[in-house]
Parts: structure tokens; C-alpha cells; sequence
């Protein structure tokens, strides 16, 4: 019994240490396995230049530009949402400091995300 579990041991171990292919011994291009990919590694892609300002809207592709102007306008939206809170918490305590009253609102804005949806 032992001897038959050992030759399958080693038939196994043989079969797969042949079976393994080797790693390509270069990157170049001509090591390729088909004309077509000696085709497409041998060009070059071209790139899209960096742009010359680093702002966001200064994005290379229109979907970029897209998605940072929506981020921005939610922004804008959350920042006003805030500055009214502020004035509204402060016209009906007037003793509350911006930075209470800011406070307040985050609070209420956390509140308000927290609460399940009707």
C-alpha cells in the first residue's frame, strides 16, 4: 500500500513539474508568441499632455470635467444649506456664536442623515 501511495506521489509531483511552463526569459517585443502581438507591443500609444494648471477644472476628458463641476455645485448647495442654518440658529439666539451655531447645524444635518427614509 505504501509503495503504491509513494509512485503516485512521485507520478504526480513529475507530471506537474513538467507541465509548468517557464517564465519568458526577455521583455522584448520579438519574444511575442504571434505576429499580432509583436504588432501591438512594438508601437507606442499616444498619451493625452498634462494640463497646465492643476485645478480640477482643468481636467483632460469631458466626463472629468463633468463630475468635478457636479462635485462642485453640491458643495456650493451643502455650503449655503450651512450658511443659512447659521443665520437662522443666531436670528433666533442671538447670544450663540457662529462657530455654536455651526455646530448646531452639523449636528442636526448628522440627525437628519441618520433618520430612515419615509
Amino acid at each position: 500500500m505504501k509503495t503504491a501511495l509513494l509512485t503516485c506521489v512521485i507520478l504526480f509531483s513529475t507530471n506537474l513539474a513538467l507541465a509548468q511552463t517557464p517564465a519568458p526569459s526577455s521583455t522584448n517585443p520579438n519574444t511575442a508568441s504571434s505576429p499580432h502581438q509583436r504588432d501591438v507591443t512594438s508601437t507606442t500609444a499616444k498619451e493625452t499632455p498634462t494640463p497646465a494648471s492643476p485645478e480640477a477644472s482643468a481636467a483632460s476628458t469631458p466626463h472629468q470635467k463633468q463630475v468635478t463641476e457636479g462635485a462642485n455645485k453640491a458643495a456650493s448647495k451643502d455650503d449655503k444649506a450651512m450658511r443659512d442654518c447659521v443665520k437662522k440658529r443666531q436670528s433666533e439666539n442671538s447670544s450663540l456664536s457662529k462657530d455654536d451655531a455651526k455646530k448646531a447645524c452639523v449636528a442636526d444635518t448628522k440627525s437628519k442623515s441618520a433618520e430612515p427614509s419615509r
